[in-house]
């Protein structure tokens, strides 16, 4: 028994170490949830492990995230991970560890008996790579025997050895438990610490200020009283040197704190981007939502740096504030700050309003810019030459016309407000040193609490700037952001050896069971289908055909899941959409029309494989190429130099019409879904590559409906 072993898990009792883990860390409240591993979990067999331990997280409210590491960087991983569950495979079979607070020499594990525990990164790391140097352990010892290495060095020489072998090599098995992005917004900036760092942030430079006034408070009393010798200056210098590591830990708190919360919200706007709604995605075009992912970068930037600015200088306003009104301006002074911030305030109104209007239009440009190059071949072949430019010419005179009048409304905010405070606090001081009746040292206050308001109001300014910005980015990405909120609970956990049809399953099951379907892309808008009855047996093969706009690829989508009906019943081997939730797409795929199907920018492999499973195994490579091969695209391969792990997409090797369909046809055969649709997959292609590919089709897909023009 070695010592890792006492902290090791059962798979059996995995989900219960994962709740209780998700507890303790903070993720998640006390849960009456039985999570209980099937059987293709507890053997560790194919790829049903990671799959469950991530609907396991989401049926507890968080995310499970799969990180992958290479052997060189083992040590890091088990030192920066946590709360997380690291897989172990060896001699004992599939074991766990419950990782719940890392470190740099010592991890606290949480233990079967719900203890935590400390132990060395050495003997976790030897248990996590133990599967990869058992079978290297005897030939790096002939190696060393034979070089007849001494036997104090062998250790040290061993250890090399398989550092240089496995380096590069992929190992580990680990998850990460995190918040999950529909989680609460203020829940998760709890959990990254990041409230504390505000109240750190704002501690700091309170301190900051009062070292300052302290200091000015010196040097104005030893110079006014003629008591400045070189005591004072040395009390002096000594409070400007504590200002410097203050400042720097306030700026370097303010860094992280954006950093850290950037990395929130762009979690949160991300999951909102994928759980858009398939047809608002469509309504928006390339060019509306390209604009949306350049305001959330806005959002991130302007938000975070702006708010802390306002905030920090605020802060600053009060300490001015409160200097002002013990100086020689007193009452007037104050009168004076508070219509000067009024009139801050009212510039900044009036640049919201401006650049509103100029980013509204600056947006609309950029989707008509999309748009325009995206159909840049059509306009050359089809527009007359006369016309071309003209509505561009228009637009541009706006958007500069918009331009200047931002203009006009950032100079009063970049320029005139600071600078203009300062001329204002000088004449508030102005009747106090005329009239003689102040004190030297009250006309000192006076001033340093006109500098100190200076610099308030300029980052007040500012800040107020970025906000305006911040505040119109946010009315484009709030779509993303609500969006990101949405989190449906996880239907019932699917294994893979579920997705197959059951040997007592004869031919002539049912697959697809749909009666008096209903469907309309609008609440108001025409039904598209209507009392629609289909049913489909377990390996079937079906032809759809009708005219245009008949609702073939409408079914389609309704069949494999990417839309519901309005009303009616679907049901997919006797379960209906609630029941089995994302299993649907697992169980149910198609490759859609060529128009909605793209190549993306990666590997050949990749595009093949991206719907089955990624990284894939030399396994699923390799049977990915037998496809393409079988699809007549074995010269295709052989032309590209790097094979499967060729680049392509639009920024990389070009593919014919022909090509990209077949490819489309074989990233469909490769998902083994027990329903497979084609729509219009065949289009695009010759006689004899059609005959090719049907027969491929009819020999791989269990179950296929291929939908066509008469």
């Amino acid at each position: 028994m070695t010592p890792i072993d006492a902290f090791t898990w059962p798979p059996e009792r995995l989900g219960e170490g994962i709740e209780e883990l998700a507890r303790r860390a903070g993720l998640c409240g006390a849960s009456e949830e039985n999570l209980v591993p099937p059987a293709s979990v507890t053997s560790g067999q194919g790829t049903d492990l990671g799959r469950w331990i991530e609907w396991a997280g989401a049926r507890l409210g968080i995310e499970a995230e799969s990180v992958e590491t290479t052997y060189t960087e083992i040590d890091a991983l088990i030192q920066g991970a946590g709360p997380a569950v690291i897989a172990l495979r060896g001699g004992q079979g599939l074991r766990f560890l419950l990782v719940m607070r890392p470190g740099r020499r010592r991890v606290h594990l949480l233990a079967p008996d719900l203890s935590v525990r400390g132990c060395a990164v050495g003997p976790i790391r030897e248990a996590v790579c133990a599967g990869l140097q058992a079978p290297l352990a005897r030939e790096i010892d002939q190696l060393l025997e034979r070089a007849q290495v001494p036997v104090r060095n062998r250790p040290r020489a061993r250890r090399s050895m398989v550092d240089e072998r496995l380096g590069a090599h992929p190992v580990g098995e680990c998850w990460v438990l995190r918040p999950a992005p529909a989680a609460s917004f203020l829940g998760q900036l709890a959990q990254a610490r990041l409230p504390r760092r505000v109240w750190g942030m704002l501690a700091l430079f309170a301190m900051v200020y009062l070292l300052e006034i302290l200091g000015w408070g010196l040097m104005g009393d030893a110079a006014l009283n003629g008591r400045l010798d070189m005591g004072w200056l040395g009390a002096w210098v000594l409070l400007l040197v504590t200002l410097v590591p203050l400042r720097l830990l306030a700026e370097w708190l303010d860094a992280t704190f954006a950093l850290d919360a950037g990395r929130v919200l762009k979690k949160r706007l991300l999951a909102g981007a994928l759980n858009l709604d398939i047809e608002a995605v469509r309504h928006q075009g390339a060019g509306r939502l390209l604009g949306r992912v350049m305001e959330s970068q806005a959002l991130e930037s302007l938000a975070l740096n702006g708010g802390l600015t306002v905030l920090v200088a605020a802060l600053e306003l009060a300490f001015a504030v409160s200097i002002l009104a013990i100086g020689a301006g007193g009452r007037l002074h104050l009168i004076l700050a508070a219509a000067w911030t009024l009139l801050t305030i009212g510039l900044s109104l009036r640049y919201h309003r401006r650049l509103r209007g100029w980013i509204l239009m600056r947006l609309a440009m950029t989707h008509d810019l999309i748009e325009q190059m995206v159909g840049h071949r059509t306009r050359l072949a089809q527009e007359w030459p006369a016309h071309r430019g003209q509505s561009e010419d228009q637009t541009l005179k706006e958007y500069l016309d918009r331009s200047r009048r931002l203009d006009g409304a950032v100079i009063p905010i970049a320029v005139v407000m600071p600078t203009g405070w300062t001329l204002l606090g000088l004449l508030g001081l102005a009747p106090a040193f005329v009239s003689g009746t102040a004190e030297a040292s009250s006309l000192a206050i006076g001033l340093g609490g006109i500098l100190l308001a200076n610099r308030a109001f300029s980052g007040i300014s500012g800040g107020l700037a970025g906000l305006a910005r911040a505040v119109i980015a946010w009315e484009q990405v709030v779509p993303l952001f609500r969006a990101g909120a949405v989190a449906g609970r996880p239907a019932a956990f699917l294994p893979s050896l579920d997705a197959a049809p059951s040997p007592a399953n004869g031919p002539r099951d049912k697959l697809i069971d749909a009666s008096q379907l209903v469907f309309r892309y609008r609440p108001q808008g025409e039904a598209v289908l209507r009392g629609v009855d289909l049913t489909v047996h377990h390996g079937d093969r079906i032809l759809l055909e009708g005219s245009s706009g008949g609702g073939k690829s409408t079914l389609a989508a309704l069949l494999v899941g990417l839309r519901k009906p309005e009303s009616g019943l679907l049901l997919l081997n006797g379960l209906d959409r609630p029941t089995l939730g994302d299993n649907w797409h697992r169980l149910a795929t198609e490759a859609p029309q060529f128009h909605e199907n793209h190549i993306l920018s990666g590997t050949l492999g990749f595009n093949l494989l991206m719907g089955r499973n990624w990284p894939a195994s030399e396994e699923e490579l390799l049977a990915a190429r037998e496809l393409c091969i079988e699809l007549g695209l074995g010269p295709l391969l052989e032309r590209m130099p790097a094979g499967m792990m060729q680049m392509v997409g639009e920024t990389g090797w070009q593919l014919s019409h022909g090509e990209r369909s077949r490819i489309f046809l074989a990233r469909a055969l490769l998902q083994d879904a027990q329903l497979t649709v084609l729509d219009e997959s065949f289009a695009a292609l010759d006689p004899e590559t059609l005959r090719e590919c049907l027969n491929c089709a009819f020999a791989r897909a269990r179950t296929l409906l291929v939908i066509a023009h008469p």
